[in-house]
Order: structure tokens, then sequence, then C-alpha cells
């Protein structure tokens, strides 16, 4: 358990000692985090430490809330939500406590700990459950996506062979041969829907991940990472969304090329039909 404490450097001797009395009351099971020191980049340090820490402390004496730097660490603590509590110092005033409504303030070490011990097992169920669901919410949409291929190759491809059937019934005459070329123009109009989806359920897949590595990185675990890290570090892995983009890409090239002969082919048709309007248009 990671707990960052805050507290104005004129309780910096009250402060220092109920640090002492946690970590004896907790027999040492607790990390505490901390900045004194009042740096250029003092935000950035401290932002970075309450993401580290499971729990914000402030320890409360008689001006705690009237610096700007608590205030500032208070206001960085809920934006990250993170659970935070009291701890009452001799000093406490009871405007110092009474600014402190929106979360629990305790006596002393003793209480806080007890009630920190409680909510950090109960927090950590919680972000495990939470952990399950968002795996088993990709593996949802990685099933989804595989879906949607098939779906959107069948179409395409019962398209073309549509078009094709439809040209031979009728002995590629020229009216027949438009239709083969609408036909192809709609099925390469669907590559690009398709495509769009791909990226779409790719981007969906990277903001899950996201999720699941942040609630590793709060559990102290990093299977995920690690593995992405194997997989494109070590053995060259091509993602998934990149791969389809690039099936999607070939296939829609194979339909332009497809389409470009058919429309050579009326072209030609339409010659041997009309040759005296094309010389005409030729002159």
């Amino acid at each position: 358990m990671k707990i960052f404490i805050c507290y104005r450097s004129i309780d910096k001797l009250e402060g220092d000692e109920t640090i002492i009395a946690l970590l004896k009351d907790s027999e040492n099971s607790v990390a505490i985090l901390k900045q004194t020191e009042h740096t250029e980049n003092w935000k950035d340090i401290v932002e970075g430490k309450i993401k580290e820490s499971d729990f914000v402390a402030f320890l409360i004496g008689s001006e705690t809330f009237k610096s700007d730097q608590i205030i500032w660490e208070y206001a960085k603590a809920k934006s990250l939500n993170k659970q935070i509590i009291g701890i009452k110092l001799n000093n406490a005033s009871e405007e110092s406590i009474l600014f402190c409504q929106g979360f629990q303030v305790f006596d002393n070490t003793n209480q806080a700990l007890k009630y920190l011990d409680k909510i950090f097992v109960s927090d950590r169920q919680l972000k495990i459950e939470q952990y399950k669901i968002m795996v088993s919410s990709t593996e949802t949409v990685t099933d989804a996506r595989m879906k949607v291929n098939n779906l959107f190759f069948t179409i395409t491809s019962s398209i073309l062979s549509v078009a094709f059937v439809l040209g031979k019934t009728y002995s590629f005459v020229p009216l027949s041969v438009l239709a083969i070329v609408v036909l192809t123009a709609l099925a390469l109009l669907t590559t690009y829907f398709w495509e769009k989806l791909v990226n779409s359920y790719g981007k969906l897949n990277t903001g899950k991940f996201k999720v699941i590595d942040r609630i590793e990185k709060e559990l102290r675990t990093n299977m995920f990472e690690e593995e992405w890290r194997i997989l494109t570090q070590e053995i060259n892995y091509e993602p998934n969304t990149r791969t389809e983009t690039k099936i999607v890409e070939r296939f829609r090239l194979f339909i332009y090329l497809t389409l470009a002969l058919e429309i050579g082919y009326l072209l030609y048709e339409l010659y041997q039909l009309y040759p005296i309007i094309f010389c005409i248009c030729n002159y």
C-alpha cells in the first residue's frame, strides 16, 4: 500500500512524527510518498507520485488549506480519483476540518490505517473484477471484428459474383456490362466502409488496452505490457488492424483492376456497335 502524504512546511515537525507513527502502526507495511522540496517542476513530480499512490492523506493543521500548493494537491488527487483521507494534527483548526467535508478525517494514525486496510482490500477486489471485465470485453471486440470481416468479405464477393453471373447470363452485351460496372463500383465502395470499421475496431481495442494497462499498474502487475514488449520488440509482431487493413487494400486493388477491365470492355463493345459515333467524337 502506497500513501502520498500532504502537509505544510509549518507543520513539518509534527508531520514527520505522524509519518513515523504511520510506519510504526503499520509495521512498515506501507510505503510513504511525499514532496517537500519546492522545485520548478514540483507539480509534475507531485502528480507522478499521486498517480503511483493508492491513497492521498492530508495532515490537517491550523492553516493547512490556506496553502496554494495544498489546494492544488487536493484538486489533483480528486481529478485522479484517488481515495483521500485526513489525519488531524494537534493544532488542527475547525476551519481546516470543515474543509475536509468531502472525505474521512481521523484523530490518529491507528484509526486511519484500519480504514485504509479495509478500503485497500475492497478496492483491489473491485479493480480485479474491472480487469476481468475489460479483458473479456477485448475478446468480445475481437470476435465481433472477425464477424465483421467475414461479413464484408462475403458481401463484396457476392456482389462481384452476381455481377459476373449477370454478365454471363446476358452474354456480356453492353447493357449487362454496364450493370457489371455499377455492381463492381458498389463492391469498391463497400471496401471503404469495411476499412473504416476495421480502423474503428482497432481504435476501440487500443482504448480498452490503455484502460487495462492503467488497471494493471494500479494492481502492481504488467502482464499485457510485457506481452506487448515481447510481441513488438522480440518477434516483430504486426498488429491485427494493420494486417486487416492491408488485406482490404489488396482486395480493393483487385476490384479497381477488375473495374478498369470492365470499363475497357464496355467501351470496346460500344465501339463495335456504334463506330460512327466514336469516329465523330474523335474527329
